[in-house]
């Protein structure tokens, strides 16, 4: 072989090697990567699981999942903390006694509304011996005993009516009522005695039997009463009981009820409660509200059979929330979360809507056609949550990115400025959040463009970064509004009943039982707001709503149920049967 063909040959050896060396190198940054996302996937994945036993040891959970990080960052923390104490110090200090006072000592259960049973232990022997009993000593102590269920028996009163001509008298048992009444007491048949005002020939009479009117009752001819149906409702939707739960609960107290009938009453009530009071909630929350926190969650639906009559899977739907003001807490079922579903929710919604960075809620600030001339037809107003912005953040400081544990501390400062302001009065708050929380937001930007500019590859860190950049806009409008919080979490605080179901019962029936599922959380949801018992709001409103007018609907929402409650008879109330005498719509509702 010929000089030249060996340099000709070494050549390509040295070029396939340099290749195969560059093929290598990305191959291995490659898996480098991949490493490294397994890593902070199981980070992550641990702090899901072992997350709440960290919190209840008592140590820091920044500590224990940064270590040394926080050393460097140790000026950064003093400068935020002198941050926050001139934010604190120029709102009012918090009044003595304001905040919850923590529990001393034993409980006094003198001072409780529960009923009382008393028990008396006496001395036999010197009770025999005839001494002198001079009192007692008095303990007290929690007890329970399981609540039972009754049969209520409805007696309806039949009367025999005796008519002649135009002429119609009905005979009646003596000292009865001759309208309709409902009363407790059970009465003895009695007979008639015919007297000489009805003493006409037997040939001309007519006796017909008449039947007193039973008052309305949205479930007529029904097994069950309001309170029972009340109480199915409670134990699902207010206490995540799923129904096959429930039906052995039921048949250990002595009421086998199958939970097939329990699910056909829940749906019959939910749509009744939906296409009434939800209904009008909704649409009083869209024309009047304020402020709506919104997310959104998934849940299993199941399905119809196919054709041939085969099984199917789960498909998959989700519940929205609506956190309106301070008035009422919403759910609505939607089969897929689309911008669609967004907009026939909250596109008549001219207020602010606080949500998360989905793109579903864009088509709501962009409005209707730009062809409409029209200054009211302007879109909503969208409101970022930094507690999202944090959470990106966080997941980036478990990772040990030192990008992650400066964008916590400085997130924490901003929330603990706003916190100090929350005492100050409502006129002044916005000039507290404009001088404090301003700046600290100015700050907050420009080291995450900064950052941004230097951080390099795509992890947790620049994904954070990008998050807050591509949210700036949205983040930075609670400085319009001081009622605005800086967080969207109660709308996912209340996306938990939602979540305790979905592991209770795993799927709903059908589209419609999640529709009506969605009217119950609704209503027990926003009872809970107003601290009323759901319970017996239910089984009140369950008997009230059958003689409601159709546009009031509003009024027996829980937000304005102690004003309307208060305006009806007590003695209707109290009747577990009965009619009710509908009062006027004065005064208007206040908001």
């Amino acid at each position: 072989m010929s000089q030249k063909v060996m340099a000709t040959t070494i050549a390509q050896l040295q070029a396939e090697l340099a290749g195969a060396k560059a093929e290598a190198a990305i191959k291995v940054a490659s898996l480098e990567d991949t490493i490294t996302g397994l890593a902070h996937e199981l980070a992550l994945l641990k702090r899901r699981l072992y997350g709440n036993k960290t919190e209840r040891s008592g140590t820091s959970e920044l500590q224990l999942a940064l270590g040394d990080l926080l050393a460097g960052e140790a000026q950064l923390q003093k400068e935020l903390n002198k941050k926050v104490q001139d934010a604190t110090e120029a709102a009012p200090p918090d009044p003595e006694g304001k905040g919850k006072p923590r529990p001393h000592g034993r409980r006094d259960l003198s001072t409780s509304k529960l009923p009382r049973v008393v028990i008396e232990i006496v001395h036999e022997e010197l009770e025999a011996r005839g001494c002198r009993r001079i009192g007692f000593d008095d303990s007290q102590q929690v007890a329970y005993r399981p609540g039972g269920f009754y049969i209520l028996v409805k007696r309806v009163a039949k009367y025999e009516v005796v008519t002649n001509g135009d002429t119609t008298r009905a005979t009646t048992p003596a000292g009865s009522a001759a309208s309709s009444r409902l009363t407790p007491a059970i009465e003895d048949r009695a007979t008639t005695t015919p007297t000489a005002e009805t003493a006409v020939e037997a040939s001309a009479l007519v006796t017909t039997v008449v039947v007193t009117p039973s008052p309305e009752t949205l479930f007529p001819k029904a097994l069950l009463h309001t309170s029972t149906i009340a109480h199915i409702l409670t134990s699902k939707f207010a206490l995540g009981t799923p129904h096959y739960r429930l039906e052995q609960a039921l048949a250990d107290q002595g009421l086998p009820l199958d939970r097939g009938l329990m699910s056909r009453y829940v749906e019959h009530a939910g749509n009744t409660l939906g296409a009434t009071i939800v209904a009008a909630m909704w649409r009083d929350a869209i024309a009047n509200g304020h402020v709506i926190s919104t997310d959104a969650t998934g849940a299993l639906i199941q399905p119809t059979k196919a054709k041939d009559g085969r099984s199917l899977g789960c498909k998959k739907g989700h519940f929205f929330t609506a956190v309106v003001d301070a008035d009422a807490v919403l759910f609505q079922y939607v089969e897929k979360h689309t911008s669609e579903a967004v907009q026939q929710l909250f596109g008549a919604f001219r207020g602010v809507l606080q949500a998360d960075a989905s793109a579903v809620y864009d088509i709501l600030e962009r409005g209707p056609p730009k062809d409409i001339d029209d200054p009211d037809a302007a879109g909503v107003t969208l409101v970022g949550c930094w507690a999202h912005c944090r959470r990106y953040f966080f997941e980036a400081a478990l990772c040990r990115y030192a990008v992650g544990v400066q964008g916590l501390l400085r997130i924490r400062a901003i929330f603990a400025a706003d916190r100090a302001g929350q005492r100050m009065p409502r006129a002044e708050r916005a000039a507290h959040r404009a001088t404090h929380l301003g700046p600290l937001f100015d700050e907050f930007f420009a080291w995450t463009r900064d950052a941004r500019a230097t951080a390099s590859g795509n992890n947790l860190a620049t994904k954070a970064l990008g998050y807050a950049l591509n949210q700036e806009a949205e983040l930075r409008r609670v400085l319009v509004d001081a009622e605005l919080p800086l967080d969207n979490t109660r709308a996912e605080r209340a996306l938990r009943k939602i979540v305790v179901g979905r592991k209770s019962w795993m799927f709903y029936g059908s589209d419609t039982h999640a529709e009506a599922a969605a009217a119950i959380f609704s209503l027990v949801a926003s009872c809970r707001l107003h601290r009323i018992d759901p319970f017996a709001y239910l089984e009140e409103v369950l008997r009230v709503l059958a003689y409601w007018p159709r546009d009031r609907y509003l009024e027996l929402a829980p937000v304005h149920w102690a004003r309307t409650r208060a305006r009806l008879d007590p003695d209707e109330l109290d009747l577990q049967i009965g009619s009710f005498t509908v009062p006027p719509a004065d005064p208007p509702l206040p908001r």
